[in-house]
């Protein structure tokens, strides 16, 4: 599914030079797949944009280490612009930063001056100053609503269980069910070929067999 370009090649190259982050998000000019369609996913991959995943509540010295990290991307793409002769990034155009996590307290929240911007964006969403190009969402506050779903199968708990729940009765015609299904079921099988099971796949295997069970029972039909 390809509906975001390459990694800059200065991440590739020197990663020594740079923290990398979990993911570089950068949609293709024209993606392949309707991002609407990713609810409120889709609205924060938009743009190119860092993402950084927490399954544990983050630590206030951890969203930190995150911001800055985004401004030595922001400082390596400009350098790479130096070196191509070509005119600097607006900052308007550069990479933003988005937190998610499955649980964000509300000091925490305090200490960064992160805010909601309703109506906007939904529950959960809360931006630092602007100068900090970041948002946080914590899937524990997200409204239980069809456009939070890809987010919510992050989470943890009774929010991660509601949201397996109401992914398995989607309709097939639904072109994300297929790939969400197929990639966990592609997953399970390889994870399980692994000499070494660690504590953390076991969780996995145990949350997402409900998924994996309506993926066999599909492919086994489909034979």
């Amino acid at each position: 599914m390809p509906i975001a370009d390459n990694a800059p090649s200065f991440i590739q190259k020197s990663r020594g030079e740079i923290e990398p982050v979990e993911l570089f998000f950068a949609p293709h000019v024209v993606p392949d797949i309707d991002f609407e369609m990713l609810g409120l996913l889709g609205n924060m991959v938009s743009n190119r944009c860092l993402l950084e995943y927490f399954r544990m509540p983050p630590l206030e010295v951890e969203i930190s280490k995150c911001i800055r990290k985004l401004f030595a991307w922001h400082d390596k793409l400009q350098e790479q612009r130096e070196e191509q002769e070509e005119e600097v990034l607006l900052d308007e155009v550069l990479p933003n930063l988005w937190i998610i996590a499955t649980y964000i307290s509300d000091e925490l929240l305090d200490i960064f001056n992160a805010k909601t911007q309703q109506p906007e964006w939904c529950e959960g969403v809360y931006f630092t100053k602007e100068w900090f190009k970041t948002g946080i969402v914590s899937i524990n506050h997200l409204p239980n609503i069809p456009d939070t779903l890809w987010l919510r199968l992050l989470g943890v708990g009774a929010v991660q269980e509601k949201a397996i729940e109401q992914f398995i009765v989607l309709p097939n015609e639904n072109p994300l069910r297929s790939k969400v299904l197929n990639f966990i079921g592609n997953w399970w099988n390889n994870t399980q070929e692994e000499e070494e099971i660690t504590e953390e796949h076991e969780h996995l295997f145990a949350v997402l067999s409900p998924i994996y069970q309506l993926w066999q029972k599909e492919n086994t039909n489909c034979e």
